[in-house]
């Protein structure tokens, strides 16, 4: 979903794989990466991303509200397991959320098992 709407984004505004590497300080295979979903980059970079496109950092990501519920749910939880590094989730931490997230997401479709 990142790199859909990084490749949107991008081409909406004129602006070539190798102008989003200068602005982000990294080569135009990286960029290229991105927009492949094959890596993502930094939430630092992320959000230089967002605030050059005038886009949320949320949209970038695809989050809707319910995910952003989920994911404070998540983070308080983790937090008060303990769980967390920070005040704020590492990168490695909001991937693992993530996967979380979209576990819950599955399972809020399915119809709820009788025993």
């Amino acid at each position: 979903m990142f790199g859909d709407r990084l490749r949107n984004l991008r081409k909406e505004n004129n602006v070539s794989q190798e102008q989003l590497g200068d602005l982000c300080q990294v080569a135009k295979t990286t960029i290229s990466n991105w927009e492949n979903n094959v890596t993502q980059p930094p939430l630092e970079i992320v959000t230089k991303l967002a605030e050059y496109f005038n886009v949320t950092t949320d949209y970038l990501l695809g989050f809707n509200q319910d995910d952003l519920d989920k994911i404070a749910k998540l983070k308080s939880a983790c937090q008060e397991a303990g769980l967390m590094a920070g005040q704020d989730f590492t990168l490695e931490e909001f991937e693992k959320a993530m996967m979380v997230v979209e576990t819950l997401r599955k399972k809020d479709g399915e119809p709820e098992k009788k025993n």
